[in-house]
C-alpha cells in the first residue's frame, strides 16, 4: 500500500475520529501493509497488525465510502445515512465499512471481519484412547460472495447446514470451538467451492490428520436469490474430503 495517497483532507478526517495514542505509527504501519486476497486473513501478510492500525484502516475506508455515496448522489444530510459524531453515530458509510472490516481485531460478528480478526484458539487434547471413529459436527455458516459481496448462508433454509467431520489421529479437538473456526474462515469473500476447501485445510492442519470431511449443503446465495435470477429454489451443495473419507461408504454414513 505504499502508493496510497493520504491527502491532507483524509488526514484531517482521520484525526477528527481517531481514538488512540499513536496515530503516526498506525498510519505508517497501514501504508506498509501489503494487499491480500479477499478470502485471506491479515495474518497471512502481517504478524504485527495493531488495533490502532485497524482503526486507521476503517477510517480511511469510511472516508472513501463517504465519497462513493456522494458520487451516487446520496443526500448525506438524510438522517437515515448521516454521521453524527456528537452522539457516536458513524453514518451509513461507516456502518457499511464496519460490516466489511469488523469493529476491531476480535470482532466475529460482521460479514467480512474474518479478514482482520485474530484466529480463534482451538483447544486440543491427546487422543489417549486412540479413538479412530468419525467426530462430526453440524454448524451454521455465513459467508460473502466475492463477486457481489452478498451473503450466502446455511441460515436461510431449515434443510441447509455446514458439516465438519474428522477422524482423530493423535489429537482430539475441542468440539465446541469448531463453529468458531468455521465462522472465522467463512467471514471473508469466497466462492463456495474455495470456502469448502479452506475449511478442510484448516481443520486438517489443527487436527493433524488428512481424514477430514466438509460439506456445505443447500446453501442459499443471496446474489442469486435477491438479485439477478431472483431464484427462490436455487441452493448450492459442495464437498471436500481426504484420507479415510475417500471411502464413499464412509461418506455416505455421514449423510444417513
Amino acid at each position: 500500500m505504499e502508493d496510497l495517497e493520504l491527502s491532507p483532507e483524509i488526514l484531517e478526517f482521520i484525526g477528527a475520529r481517531f481514538k488512540g495514542k499513536d496515530l503516526a505509527a498506525a498510519l505508517e504501519e497501514y501504508t506498509k501493509l501489503p494487499v491480500f486476497k479477499i478470502s485471506e486473513n491479515v495474518s497471512d501478510v502481517s504478524h504485527q497488525f495493531t488495533e490502532e492500525t485497524h482503526q486507521v484502516m476503517r477510517l480511511i475506508s469510511q472516508y472513501h465510502m463517504l465519497n462513493v455515496f456522494k458520487a451516487m448522489k446520496v443526500d448525506m444530510d438524510d438522517p437515515n445515512v448521516t454521521e453524527d459524531l456528537i452522539v457516536g453515530n458513524i453514518g451509513t458509510p461507516g456502518r457499511l465499512v464496519k460490516m466489511w472490516t469488523g469493529s476491531n481485531t476480535y470482532d466475529d460478528r460482521e460479514l467480512l471481519s474474518g479478514r482482520w480478526a485474530h484466529k480463534p484458539r482451538i483447544a486440543s487434547f491427546p487422543n489417549d484412547a486412540q479413538a479412530k471413529i468419525p467426530i462430526t459436527k453440524r454448524v451454521d455458516l455465513t459467508a460473502v460472495c466475492s463477486h457481489h459481496l452478498a451473503p450466502f448462508s446455511s441460515t436461510f433454509r431449515e434443510e441447509a447446514y455446514a458439516l465438519v467431520s474428522y477422524i482423530p489421529d493423535k489429537k482430539l479437538l475441542g468440539i465446541s470451538k469448531l463453529p468458531r473456526m468455521v465462522n472465522w474462515i467463512s467471514q471473508r469473500g469466497w466462492l463456495q467451492e474455495g470456502l469448502t476447501q479452506k475449511i478442510y485445510e484448516e481443520i486438517s492442519k489443527i487436527a493433524e490428520t488428512d481424514s477430514v470431511y466438509v460439506k456445505l449443503s443447500n446453501i442459499v446465495h443471496t446474489c442469486e436469490s435477491l438479485r439477478g435470477a431472483k431464484s427462490k429454489e436455487g441452493t448450492f451443495t459442495s464437498e471436500y474430503y481426504g484420507g479415510a473419507y475417500e471411502d464413499p461408504e464412509l461418506r455416505k454414513s455421514l449423510k444417513d
